[in-house]
């Protein structure tokens, strides 16, 4: 595996992880009245779910709300491809470059630990 798709999942399993483990420990229980074990269980799986299908959702969205080539991009590049490679070049200087498709990958692991999570408990 190369370095960089590495770093892209371990940060994509750590923020899950963390996003899980933070749910659990300050999730305000007495506020919220919950005193069995099962409902503090039930509150915290409620909200890795939550959180996971948000995450998706986020990245889906900004993955799909990304500029497509228009009219406008072609008369100026002056022919389609060009147009094609100018995108490209200007696609790979975004410093955000890719943070939708790990927001995706990192809310598809909170479901997986919240799928795992509702099998143990």
């Amino acid at each position: 595996m190369k370095r960089p798709e590495a770093r892209f999942w371990g940060w994509a399993v750590g923020t899950a992880a963390a996003v899980a483990v933070a749910a659990a420990l300050f999730l305000p229980y007495e506020t919220l009245g919950l005193r069995t074990a099962a409902e503090r269980e039930r509150a915290w799986l409620l909200v890795v779910w939550t959180v996971g299908v948000l995450a998706v959702l986020f990245g889906a969205a900004a993955r799909l709300a990304r500029p497509v080539i228009g009219i406008r991009d072609v008369l100026d590049a002056g022919s389609f491809r060009a147009a094609v490679e100018a995108r490209r070049r200007s696609a790979r200087s975004e410093a955000g470059a890719g943070f939708d498709l790990w927001l995706v990958v990192t809310g598809v692991i909170l479901i997986a630990i919240y799928f795992g999570g509702w099998l143990l408990l």
